[in-house]
């Protein structure tokens, strides 16, 4: 599922590099990834990476049927909401979204 979501954001849509973004995640405990759900659907996600005084929004994906209807901000909203503490960065991929945002 996690790869599925994964492959609509990369330019690359190789297996390989999928599973060692997916190992990335799972083997860093600053790494985190989220899922949004609607009616028992997966059909967003967001991953982060936490640090000390900041975290940074490494991947945004929302199944193309759902877009344009504020899924990503909803999701960005979210993260924000439980990372108040932090200061939130994008990486360049994800920049452009985030500051469409705003």
């Amino acid at each position: 599922m996690a790869l599925g979501l994964l492959s609509l954001m990369l330019k690359e849509r190789e297996v390989q590099q999928l599973q060692q973004m997916m190992q990335r995640y799972e083997q860093n405990p600053h790494m985190e990834m989220y899922f949004w759900k609607e009616e028992e659907k997966y059909i967003g996600i967001i991953g982060i990476e936490v640090k000390q005084k900041e975290f940074i929004i490494r991947h945004v994906a929302v199944l193309p049927t759902y877009r344009g209807e504020g899924i990503g901000r909803a999701m960005v909203n979210e993260i924000q909401n439980s990372y108040s503490n932090l200061t939130m960065t994008a990486t360049e991929e994800t920049e452009p979204f985030v500051q469409s945002l705003y």
